[in-house]
């Protein structure tokens, strides 16, 4: 099966099933930053929501000077502010992305990358400033913030040039994108996450503390999940080298189990951080991972 066309990141198809979803900040709804188009927080923006009584140092301007006249009592207007959020892309483009088993719809790099591209375009849609993160045992791209006629193709073009290789540092890369991010914004973070699970829990409490929205993407192929082989195999390990050659039949419930356990403890960290956490494997159809995520997470906020 042939991978994934670069000018299909982003198919009609998925955009169809994606297009009436916003990418709404949890923080927004608990009142910690603002959301996408329209935050929770009241001040001088463009929607009027209430009065309120004037206190010493309100703008003069906001009075309701009719209202005083009828009731003898100075108020100033209240607005809903709407304001643009701050989306952050990290995409690990380790060696392990590039697997790619045989009944997968492409590897798990491109997998994450049209993943990517939705969240993109959601963000460009809304008019959120939009950065992307690309990383291996180093950042192989970054992109500061911003809101560009273009931004979404840059994204776009970036994503499809880049070829999975090397180890990923995962601390190093978490570290910079949150200078990027600032004190708040939403983080969507892609990858196997093999190597990461002992370092997870911690960043994704410490993106919480400092009132920063996030989702764990965890992307991974049907083979990482069920071992399925019945032949003597050499499996090589993609980032460090290490060779094992063996019979899957034999270790294969061994493997099973703590693979699950593995998937369990990335889920809790998450659960535990009220970090959203979304497991995918690259044979899944990606419309309907999407749509039922993008559905759910529209519900609970």
């Amino acid at each position: 099966m042939p991978d994934v066309p670069l000018n299909e990141l982003l198919s009609p198809a998925l955009l169809s099933r994606i297009a009436d979803y916003s990418l709404l900040s949890r923080l927004a709804v608990d009142g910690y930053m603002s959301g996408l188009h329209r935050s929770t927080a009241k001040g001088y923006g463009s929607e009027f929501v209430q009065y309120r009584g004037y206190s010493s140092g309100d703008d003069l301007k906001y009075i309701d000077w009719k209202l005083f006249a009828r009731r003898g009592k100075l108020y100033t207007k209240v607005f809903q502010e709407e304001t643009t959020m701050r989306c952050a892309l990290l995409i690990d483009a380790s060696a392990s992305m590039a697997y790619r088993g045989k009944d997968a719809v492409c590897s798990k790099y491109r997998y994450a990358a049209m993943v990517a591209a939705c969240f993109a375009y959601l963000a460009q849609r809304q008019g959120d400033q939009l950065g992307l993160f690309i990383y291996a045992d180093d950042m192989l791209y970054a992109t500061a913030r911003g809101q560009r006629e273009g931004q979404l193709r840059r994204v776009m073009e970036q994503l499809s040039r880049v070829t999975p290789a090397g180890v990923a540092n995962h601390d190093a890369a978490l570290t910079l994108v949150e200078e990027y991010l600032g004190r708040r914004g939403l983080l969507v973070w892609l990858s196997d996450f093999h190597g990461a699970d002992a370092s997870l829990a911690r960043h994704v409490r410490r993106l919480r503390a400092a009132h920063r929205d996030c989702l764990v993407c965890q992307v991974l192929d049907r083979d990482e999940i069920d071992l399925p082989f019945t032949d003597t195999l050499r499996f090589v390990d993609s980032e460090n080298g290490d060779e094992i050659t063996t019979a899957p039949g034999e270790v294969c419930a061994d493997y099973q189990q703590r693979m699950q356990a593995f998937m369990a403890a990335i889920r809790q960290d998450c659960l535990d951080n009220n970090t959203d956490y979304l497991l995918t494997a690259t044979d899944a159809n990606l419309a309907d991972v999407l749509g039922a995520y993008l559905h759910r997470r529209e519900a609970l906020l």
